[in-house]
């Protein structure tokens, strides 16, 4: 069994990229790969990644519940509302540029 030096997932000794983070196992001249210096491994960009999402669904569900977008009374308090117009675009736009950072993550 042949490791990847990304992920450690054991991988056939026949394989030339891994079956759990995709990375290149062999280099171009037929050569094991010694592994290229990510930043982040591309398994801890994938965790980067669904951090990202969840905080960008977290910022979309304040908009919906809080943002008197359903069914529900709006909740009225005032501290409240004014954490709302703060948090919502914290949340969502912070989401997006985790999760545009995880991606970037995976290529550098």
């Amino acid at each position: 069994m042949k490791p990847c030096p990304y992920c450690g997932y054991s991988n056939l000794d026949s394989a030339t990229q891994c079956r759990k983070c995709d990375s290149s196992l062999v280099s171009a001249g037929g050569t094991v790969y010694s592994g290229r210096r990510h930043v982040l491994s591309p398994l801890h960009a994938k965790y980067v990644r669904d951090r990202g999402l969840a905080v960008l669904v977290l910022g979309l569900l304040v908009k919906v519940y809080w943002g008197g977008y359903g069914p529900w009374p709006v909740i009225d308090n005032p501290a409240l509302a004014h954490a709302r117009t703060w948090l919502e675009p914290l949340l969502i736009y912070g989401g997006l540029a985790i999760y545009a950072l995880g991606w970037a993550f995976k290529w550098l």
